[in-house]
């Protein structure tokens, strides 16, 4: 019996409450959630429209400047310069040109042809150029440079002898080709120089050296280096009478531009009647 009595109360009480709930007044519904470009929306102020504003009033005239008064110059000091005004500007008027009649054939500008005027913008006309064939051509390096005097003086007949000037190793060698040279009374040696492996800008001077009597005109030759692509000679003129039958040692020298000997050879040369 007790346990329904709990039940039934039980029951009750769980009536009372649903009862009491029921009577309770409701909640509002909330407002709806709003996005945020919504929220944005609302956050931005339109502006309030302008008021119409007053008429502009009208502007008043400037008065004239009124000229200041200059100061008192002080003694002891110069007067100041005056300054005159600008002078207005001339337009500079175009010179008339000059006027060429001619009441002959149509000829260039640059043909005198009696006292005919010509305009103040003359140029006269540029040199034509030649045909190629008319020009002489200047010589080659390998050819011979004549001298006057050779024109002038008698032949002499000449035996050539190469002397070849070279570089290697920090040092200038002479090699002389040929080493023994075989002459006639009347005769004389030529010697050509040639500059091997950059000696040329070693070597400044070549000296030929005989011993007195020589069997030439000088016992000494000296020959300086010409310029580039220039052959390099040195002719010794004709050999003596008083010569004849000897076999004569000479000596050639390699010098720098501080005149110091860089290198030496001993050639020979021989006079026959």
């Amino acid at each position: 019996m007790a346990k329904v009595q709990a039940k039934k109360s039980a029951a009750a009480k769980k009536g009372a409450v649903r009862k009491a709930a029921a009577r309770r007044p409701r909640p509002k519904p909330s407002a709806k959630k709003t996005s945020p470009k919504t929220i944005a929306r609302a956050k931005v102020k339109h502006p309030k429209p302008l008021k119409p504003t007053a008429r502009p009033q009208a502007v008043k005239p400037i008065a004239k400047a009124v000229p200041i008064p200059a100061r008192p110059q002080p003694k002891g000091f110069p007067p100041r310069p005056v300054v005159a005004a600008p002078r207005p500007e001339k337009k500079r008027t175009r010179r008339p040109r000059t006027k060429v009649q001619s009441s002959g054939v149509a000829v260039a500008n640059w043909f005198t042809q009696g006292e005919k005027p010509r305009p103040s913008s003359f140029i006269p006309a540029p040199p034509r150029a030649e045909a190629p064939s008319l020009v002489a051509a200047p010589p080659a390096s390998s050819d011979r440079l004549i001298n006057e005097e050779e024109l002038t003086e008698f032949v002499v007949r000449t035996v050539p002898v190469r002397v070849d000037v070279d570089a290697g190793g920090g040092r200038i060698y002479l090699g002389i080709n040929p080493d023994d040279v075989v002459l006639r009374v009347g005769e004389g040696v030529e010697w050509d120089f040639r500059y091997i492996g950059g000696a040329d800008v070693i070597v400044d001077e070549l000296i030929i050296e005989f011993d007195k009597p020589s069997p030439f005109s000088a016992s000494t030759f000296k020959s300086r280096r010409p310029g580039a692509a220039r052959p390099h000679r040195q002719l010794s003129g004709a050999a003596h009478k008083s010569a004849a039958g000897k076999r004569v040692r000479y000596a050639i020298r390699a010098m720098n531009t501080f005149k110091t000997e860089l290198s030496v050879a001993r050639p020979w040369v021989t006079v026959t009647a």
